[in-house]
C-alpha cells in the first residue's frame, strides 16, 4: 500500500544516509562542477541537460527538487525555473514557432496576456483568448493551432475550466495543452489525471508559502522535457539551490497551512456576507457560484482567495488605508493576509468594465477573529460620510 500524501510529502527527497544523518538535503553551491575522468565528462556532455554537467544547467540541489516535484505529479521529469512567470515564458517559447497560434483562457494571470501581446506578437505568434464556454475553443481552432493555455482556476475571477473537455478536444486536434496549476497546487488537482499535456506552477505562492521566494516548475512527460530544458538553457534561466531549498522546507508544512487557509477564507466569507455595502464575493466553495460543481470536479481543496466588490460610496482610500492586518500588495499564498484592488476581473481583455470598487483578498494564517475585525473597521470608516 502506498504511503498517504501527507506523509509522503513529509518524506519526499529527505535520504540522511547519504548525508551524514542530515534530515534535510544541504545546499549545494555550484557553478563548476568536475569530473571523474576524461569517459565521464564526455559521457555528461553528450547527455548535458539530464547529467550533471555545469552549473547553470542545474546542480544536486536543483536536481533533487525535479525529482520531488516529478514524484508528487507522478510525472516523468521537471524542469525547476526561476519563477511561476518564467515556467509559462520558457514553456510557450519552446512550443510556438512564426505563424503559429495560442489559444488562451481570458482569466489568465496579467503578465502571461502582457508576454503574448507584447513579446511573442513580434514573432509571428498569434494569441486568441477564449471564455470558459469550451464551445468557444472549437471555434478559435484552425490548422496554425498548437497550443492551448489553461489557467484554472483563474487568480483573480476563479472562473473554473473544464479540464477534460478540452484536453479531448485538443487530442483530437494534436494540440498541446499546458495549464498553470499555482491556484491548487499539486495537492488539490493533478491536471495530468485529466489528460493536460504539461503543467506548470508558481511555488513563489502556496508551495513555498512565506513570500520569501521566487521558484518555478515545467513538469510533463518525457515527450516534452529535452525541449522544454533546452530552451530554459538557452535562455540562460537560473534558480538558485537556496531558492529550492526553501521551497522544499515550505512544502513540509502545505497540508496544514493549507487546511488554515481553507478555514480562514470560509470564515471571513460567510462575515463579509452580512454587509449590504458588499454587493458581489466571488468565492468558489459557496454553491450559487456557478463554477462550484466544476470547481468540484477537479479540485479537492480551496485556498485563502476571496474576490469581492464595494458599491461606491467613498474614496476607495477610505476603505483600504483603515486596514491593518491586511496589507496592500500583490502576490498570494504566504501566511499574511494580503489585498489589492482590481480594474479588471480579465485583464487580458481591456474591454471589461467593472462599476463598483473591486478587490481581491488573500486570507493568511491569523486568527480569522482579528481579520474579521479588521475588515469590519475598515468597512465602517469607508462607509461614514
Amino acid at each position: 500500500m502506498g504511503k498517504k500524501i501527507n506523509t509522503k510529502i513529509i518524506h519526499v527527497g529527505s535520504n540522511p544516509e547519504i548525508h551524514q544523518g542530515s534530515i534535510n538535503d544541504p545546499i549545494f553551491k555550484n557553478s563548476t562542477l568536475v569530473f571523474k575522468n576524461y569517459k565521464s565528462f564526455l559521457n555528461a556532455k553528450r547527455n548535458k541537460f539530464t547529467l550533471p554537467y555545469y552549473g547553470r544547467f542545474g546542480g544536486y540541489t536543483i536536481k533533487r527538487l525535479e525529482k520531488i516535484i516529478s514524484s508528487l505529479y507522478s510525472s516523468e521529469n521537471s524542469i525547476i525555473t526561476s519563477s511561476g512567470l518564467s515556467s509559462i515564458t520558457i514553456t510557450l517559447q519552446s512550443l510556438l514557432k512564426q505563424n503559429d497560434e495560442i489559444l488562451v483562457t481570458e482569466n489568465c494571470y496579467e503578465p502571461v496576456a502582457n508576454f503574448l501581446n507584447s513579446h511573442l506578437s513580434r514573432f509571428g505568434i498569434k494569441s486568441k483568448y477564449y471564455n470558459s464556454n469550451v464551445k468557444s475553443i472549437s471555434k478559435l481552432i484552425n490548422n496554425n493551432t498548437k497550443v492551448i493555455y489553461l489557467e484554472s482556476p483563474g487568480s483573480l475571477n476563479f472562473e473554473v475550466q473544464d479540464i477534460e473537455e478540452i484536453s479531448k478536444i485538443a487530442k483530437e486536434r494534436k494540440i498541446i495543452t499546458v495549464m498553470d496549476n499555482t491556484w491548487s497546487t499539486f495537492l488539490g488537482c493533478n491536471p495530468f489525471n485529466f489528460g493536460i499535456d504539461i503543467v506548470v506552477e508558481s511555488l513563489t505562492k502556496y508551495f513555498s508559502g512565506h513570500s520569501d521566494n521566487f521558484c518555478g516548475i515545467i513538469t510533463c512527460s518525457n515527450k516534452y522535457y529535452l525541449d522544454l530544458k533546452k530552451t530554459a538553457v538557452r535562455l540562460g534561466d537560473f534558480v538558485s539551490p537556496e531558492s529550492c531549498f526553501d521551497a522544499v522546507k515550505g512544502l513540509k508544512t502545505l497540508p496544514t497551512r493549507m487546511k488554515q487557509h481553507q478555514a480562514n477564507s470560509d470564515f471571513v466569507y460567510k462575515f463579509l456576507r452580512k454587509f449590504k455595502i458588499v454587493d458581489e464575493i466571488i468565492y468558489l466553495p459557496e454553491k450559487k457560484n456557478k463554477y462550484n460543481k466544476l470547481w468540484k470536479k477537479y479540485h479537492s481543496l480551496n485556498n485563502g482567495l476571496i474576490t469581492f466588490s464595494l458599491i461606491k460610496k467613498n474614496k476607495i482610500e477610505k476603505f483600504l488605508n483603515n486596514l491593518k492586518l491586511f496589507k496592500l500588495g500583490f502576490s498570494w499564498g504566504g501566511y499574511e493576509s494580503l489585498i489589492i484592488p482590481i480594474n479588471s476581473l480579465k485583464p487580458a481583455i481591456k474591454n471589461s468594465k467593472i462599476n463598483n470598487y473591486w478587490f481581491r483578498i488573500h486570507v493568511g494564517l491569523e486568527a480569522k477573529e482579528d481579520l474579521t475585525n479588521d475588515l469590519k473597521f475598515a468597512i465602517d470608516k469607508y462607509e461614514e460620510k
